[in-house]
């Protein structure tokens, strides 16, 4: 084979002219960073000799970092032609060409796998990527000195070391935690295997964090007991068992029963689930449900045939419609008979004409639909007035960032008064209303419950105020937080180790030293007054009763002025450490308690894109590290 003529490191950097000098970043950086590390302004000429002399520089402890420069210098602050010109020399005699190709490697190695380990967490379908021989293909024209991992490698060795790390980053972030809420949900694969994911909330520096905690597959029936057993072990195996006293789950009652056989205080019911279901029963109403039979039809055509499609988007733009496609609701999913009946009201002067239109008339499949009349529109709209509210407090009660226990209460008596029958309300009107407050007037009816979201709502300061929050409450939040602090006292009492006595330890010739000692010089002032000195005694205010001071916090925080409901309460409480210290303490416990178990639900729409249908065998362990991968890095 006949001798190349420069070094394949040219392959990767271009050489320039010797009085050209480059203006934006070079991608070789990293490069001469590796070779000649960063030398700062002030070895710069010393630098500059050791290039004249033929010697290469001498590498910076900070050779580790690429240097940015707005000239065009590169990672040894010299211009970087003048680097590439000392690398071309010595790669052209063929002296120095293993020694700079091996930096070369090392350099693209490490930064290829720095890149890995930001796409890996981040990508659902990894193991299917590394595989793909187009993505090889892709890499290699990219970058023919590193060697891409294997499925096997990837699987095997580089997803279990950087779950490994990001576990071990996780439990120690959670020792300094004071107060932890769970959630929990299960969610079944299209292989049809269980899954139960637990996700932990909790606050650092005031900032709402929320984790992936784990997402295991059942392998016993999962009964009250079943889970409890799991929930302890994930409890144990993080160190949350004495700090999570509240669960948010959904209604099954297996999950109820599992969080209190666990050891958990309160099991708290996903405000969003419950809202669902109570909206639910307007579906059963006859008035209803046949409004929505006679939408379904025409939506599924027009969903379905593409001439129909055609159609409707000349129609919608004839009528300077949205470009919006008809929603069909589904079941199990949350709100999509009102996004349906929404979109469907919406669209409905380009349906109509869509209709009208021979094309589409004269197909014996739209000939079958049955025709809406005015006044199933007008029911139409009227359902939407009707239920608004309940969509947009689900959505609201779907963040994940923001406190949400103390919304409930708010919430739920707006949507009370909303659903307050009216004089003027038709037949139509008051059976869907009726239908949802008689659910949800068996709702949140448990004493523990109420107590607690009533305490939470009082310690927001957005609906401290609001008629939900009774009297008696501040009584009760006196209770709580003088017996929280008086154990928190005596746990660090029992904890703090004995004080050693000091033990004076002579001067050395101490019995030889007889010099007398020698009294500082007074000022005139201090010897005019050095009699009334001596009597000066130090007044120090006598600390109040633990229970008088969490009344004083009680009165400050309740005559401060009301938030807006838009604004930050975790801001709020953050800004009051020191002027409400008790108070701003224990407001942690019901800040990271959310109102819904939506945080959970979210991670089954990632669950789903992993364990995919051409993945449906994905090894459980797997799933349980992408995910914890995907959601915690």
């Amino acid at each position: 084979m006949p001798r190349r003529p420069f070094s394949r490191l040219w392959d990767h950097v271009t050489k320039l002219p010797q009085n050209q000098i480059e203006t934006t970043p070079h991608p070789a950086s990293a490069i001469l960073t590796a070779m000649f590390g960063i030398v700062s302004e002030q070895n710069n000429d010393q630098v500059q000799a050791n290039l004249n002399a033929g010697q290469p520089p001498k590498t910076s402890p900070a050779s580790t970092t690429v240097a940015s420069t707005s000239k065009c210098t590169s990672a040894t602050g010299l211009p970087f032609h003048t680097c590439c010109e000392y690398i071309w020399q010595k790669c052209h005699d063929n002296k120095d060409e293993s020694f700079y190709l091996s930096q070369a490697d090392k350099v693209f190695t490490r930064e290829a796998a720095r890149s890995n380990s930001k796409i890996i967490p981040l990508h659902c379908q990894i193991l299917t990527s590394v595989d793909d021989p187009y993505f090889r293909a892709l890499l290699r024209e990219c970058n023919q000195v590193y060697q891409f991992p294997g499925r096997d490698e990837v699987s095997e060795r580089i997803i279990p070391q950087m779950y490994e790390v990001a576990l071990l980053k996780l439990k120690d972030e959670l020792k300094n935690v004071e107060y932890a809420a769970l959630t929990g949900d299960g969610w079944t694969s299209r292989a049809a295997d269980h899954y139960m994911t637990l996700t932990v909330h909790y606050l650092k520096d005031w900032t709402m964090q929320v984790r992936v905690l784990q997402t295991l597959k059942a392998k016993v029936s999962q009964t009250g007991n079943n889970i409890a057993a799991e929930i302890k072990e994930c409890l144990t195996e993080f160190s949350l068992e004495a700090k999570v006293d509240v669960m948010t789950t959904d209604n099954a009652r297996a999950m109820v029963n599992a969080t209190k056989a666990a050891g958990i205080k309160l099991s708290l019911n996903c405000f969003a689930h419950t809202l669902n279901l109570s909206t639910q029963k307007v579906m059963h109403v006859p008035t209803v449900s046949s409004m929505l039979a006679i939408m379904r039809p025409p939506i599924t055509y027009f969903r379905n045939s593409y001439l129909a499609k055609v159609v409707l988007k000349e129609k919608q733009v004839a009528l300077g419609k949205p470009n919006h496609t008809l929603i069909l609701d589904c079941k199990t999913r949350w709100n999509s008979s009102y996004l349906m009946v929404e979109r469907f009201v919406e669209q409905y002067p380009a349906v109509v004409a869509a209709s009208l239109k021979e094309r589409i008339k004269k197909k014996d499949s739209f000939k079958r639909q049955q025709k809406c009349s005015d006044k199933d529109v007008e029911k139409m709209e009227c359902f939407l007035d009707l239920m608004k509210l309940p969509y947009i407090i689900t959505v609201t009660m779907s963040s994940e960032k923001r406190p949400t226990s103390g919304q409930v209460l708010p919430m739920l008596h707006k949507l009370e008064q909303h659903l307050a029958d009216k004089e003027e309300d038709d037949k139509f009107t008051k059976d869907i209303k009726s239908s949802i407050r008689e659910d949800l007037s068996a709702r949140y009816r448990e004493a523990e419950r109420r107590e607690f979201l009533e305490e939470a709502t009082a310690l927001d300061p957005r609906f401290k105020g609001s008629a939900v929050v009774p009297m008696d409450v501040w009584d009760r939040l006196t209770n709580r937080i003088e017996v929280s602090e008086s154990h928190m006292s005596t746990v660090l009492k029992n904890t703090e180790p004995d004080k050693a006595v000091p033990v004076p330890v002579p001067h050395e010739n101490s019995d030889d030293d007889t010099t007398p000692v020698k009294k500082p010089r007074l000022s005139a002032m201090e010897e005019i007054f050095e009699d009334e000195d001596d009597d000066v005694v130090a007044y120090v205010e006598t600390a109040l009763p633990l229970r008088l001071r969490i009344q004083q916090e009680m009165l400050l925080f309740r005559a401060l002025p009301k938030m807006k409901s838009s604004d930050d309460v975790l801001a709020f409480w953050q800004g009051k450490v020191d002027e409400l210290p008790l108070l701003s303490r224990h407001a942690k416990k019901y800040l990271i308690v959310p109102g819904t178990s939506v945080p959970s639900e979210r991670i089954f729409s990632t669950a789903g894109d992993i364990v995919s249908a051409e993945r449906a065998r994905l090894d459980p362990d797997s799933v349980n590290m992408l995910l914890f991968l995907n959601k915690n890095t």
